[in-house]
């Protein structure tokens, strides 16, 4: 089969998680089926990147509202997956996502050029993909227009419900009127999830629990076409065996770590990603640790001294500034690293950490869980999402617990569960081992993007015939 993978990031182009999820994705089903990704350059064929061996392929135009604009196309093979991207002075823009305007410029030249490439794909090749895989909001109406001309199946895979909507103004100033159905008119605004949801041929998301939390609000007006795939993670890539210091035990790899960041050894918490209140729950990771500080957490004067966090990412300038302000009252207890440092740091430090902090009010999947477990660093997250779907908690799973789970947007919770690992970590630490064990294990076992591409691999070959059941998070599928 000829799988098309339509998407806004892919590596090198790295915004979040989507990126990581649909490149491996892309390779894991590269194993037994050709598969062509089609984006938005985002500037990678004006600064093209070592490991990009970009070619032309083809030049066209496009039209969108009364102005002609040309496409270049380029293709390059990146790990067994062939890749095509779209360029011109509106894809070329660097940024993914902002500034709004240039992004809503890029979807529309994108809608545009997907059913342009494919046309040529017949012309040059003969041939086309025979399902279309849309990532996200962002892909839908280029997912539609080429379902409408080529006869092209699409899975629509939600990785997070934005809620996007555009004017029917915008729509028909762009030359794409004929997408608006009065069915997904709220006002003068076209829903664009669910048009998406409605005009493919099987709806996806990325977790059990994720399904189950929006099923209410959104997912059950499409019972009968939407199931979930969890995702999974590249272990060969999450390996202590990969790290600068791997022949060290971790207990010195710890102290090395905060060392490095202007800490003495302790009780090592970690946190990396977006500095986000609404899904995030950095507010909250914030009060927790300053709760812990004061010694409102009971058994917390036992551990705060030798408390150590470090945060790792950027975000909200308002959370930016907290973090500052806790690094300010307590300087010998938390660092902030407020920038995104690559995979390889991040993988040093979950090599180092020994709980990894995961507070978010929501989290459709999430990847930073199964990457701290693959190193060993022991997950403290919320009960939410794909955090809840693949976390065992210690408070349930006693002897496979690979975690600890608390309540969303607790506080009071969080600080509790800090103190308590902070103290396991000290009273038992055959327990802590035993978690790490667990985590790597559980993780390779049951999180692997093969299993993911095998899943994704059934809906696209029963598509619109076969209506995969539901899977309970107690059935491995």
């Amino acid at each position: 089969m000829l799988v098309g993978l339509a998407t806004f990031e892919y590596l090198p182009v790295r915004v979040g998680g989507l990126a990581e999820a649909v490149t491996a994705l892309g390779e894991a089903l590269s194993k037994e089926d050709e598969v062509y990704v089609f984006m938005p350059s985002h500037g990678l064929t004006k600064t093209v990147p070592p490991e990009l061996d970009l070619k032309k392929y083809a030049d066209f135009r496009i039209t969108v509202g009364d102005r002609i604009y040309p496409i270049s196309v380029f293709q390059a093979w990146r790990h067994g997956v062939r890749i095509f991207l779209f360029s011109n002075e509106v894809m070329d823009h660097p940024e993914v996502y902002h500034p709004r305007k240039i992004f809503i410029q890029k979807l529309v030249h994108f809608t545009k050029a997907l059913p342009g490439l494919i046309n040529l794909l017949l012309k040059k090749e003969e041939r086309k993909p025979g399902v279309m895989h849309i990532n996200d909001w962002h892909c839908v109406f280029a997912g539609a227009l080429v379902k409408k001309y080529f006869r092209i199946p699409f899975i629509y895979t939600i990785h997070r419900i934005c809620r996007e909507r555009m004017s029917v103004q915008e729509l028909n100033e762009v030359n794409l009127g004929e997408l608006v159905d009065n069915r997904y008119l709220e006002g003068e605004m076209f829903n664009i999830e669910v048009f998406g949801a409605h005009q493919c041929d099987y709806l996806t998301t990325v977790s059990h629990s994720y399904l189950d939390e929006e099923w209410p609000s959104f997912f059950s007006s499409f019972q009968g076409k939407v199931t979930y795939v969890w995702n999974g993670t590249d272990a060969r890539f999450w390996d202590p065996a990969l790290l600068k210091s791997a022949a060290l035990p971790r207990e010195e790899r710890r102290k090395k770590a905060l060392a490095d960041n202007g800490l003495a050894d302790g009780y090592f918490f970690f946190n990396v990603g977006r500095l986000d209140a609404a899904q995030k729950g950095i507010d909250v990771l914030l009060d927790a640790f300053d709760q812990v500080m004061r010694g409102y957490a009971e058994g917390a004067e036992k551990v705060r001294d030798k408390m150590r966090l470090v945060l790792l990412g950027s975000g909200d300038p308002l959370l930016e500034a907290e973090a500052r302000d806790l690094e300010k009252r307590y300087p010998e207890n938390v660092k902030a690293i407020l920038k995104y440092l690559g995979r390889e740091a991040t993988r040093e430090f979950y090599g180092a950490a020994d709980f990894c902090l995961i507070p978010s009010n929501f989290e459709p999947f999430g990847l930073v869980q199964l990457e701290a477990m693959c190193m060993g660093c022991i997950p403290i997250g919320t009960r939410v999402g794909g955090i809840n779907d693949t976390v065992h908690s210690v408070d349930d799973h006693p002897e496979k617990a690979t975690g600890l789970l608390v309540p969303r947007r607790d506080a009071a919770a969080l600080a509790r569960a800090m103190v308590k690992m902070a103290l396991m970590l000290h009273q038992e630490p055959q327990r802590i081992d035993l978690m790490r064990r667990n985590g790597r294990i559980h993780v390779i076992e049951n999180f692997n993007w093969d299993r993911a591409a095998a899943r994704y691999r059934m809906v696209y070959q029963n598509m619109g015939t076969l209506k995969l059941p539901f899977v309970s998070y107690a059935e491995p599928y």
